[in-house]
């Protein structure tokens, strides 16, 4: 996986679990472990591409399994139909595809 710092491991842990509750749905990931600012305390930022807002139960399942996974790090996750213009254009700016759709 490119310029993400995150295992392959970890990011296949992260793709698992989203495919597993968003089917078919593109995750981008953002934020500091791809500009290459992150520390080893830093969160993954992932965004969830949808054009219609995910089901909230979905979603706070999806947390959940993240949250509860063995992964070294805290997942935040963003849906991209539920997100404000200006942060997808940020978002848009900078992101690796970890899982297309």
């Amino acid at each position: 996986m490119p310029d993400i710092d995150a295992s392959v491991a970890d990011l296949n842990t992260v793709r698992a679990l989203c495919q597993d509750f968003a089917p078919g749905v593109e995750v981008w990931a953002f934020g500091s472990r791809v500009t290459g600012t992150s520390s080893r305390r830093s969160d993954l930022d992932i965004a969830l591409i949808t054009e219609k807002p995910l089901d909230i139960g979905v979603l706070a399942d999806l947390k959940e399994a993240l949250a509860e996974s063995n992964l070294p790090f805290r997942v935040d996750v963003v849906d991209w139909a539920a997100t404000a213009p200006q942060f997808r254009e940020i978002i848009t700016r900078r992101h690796v595809v970890i899982s297309p759709r």
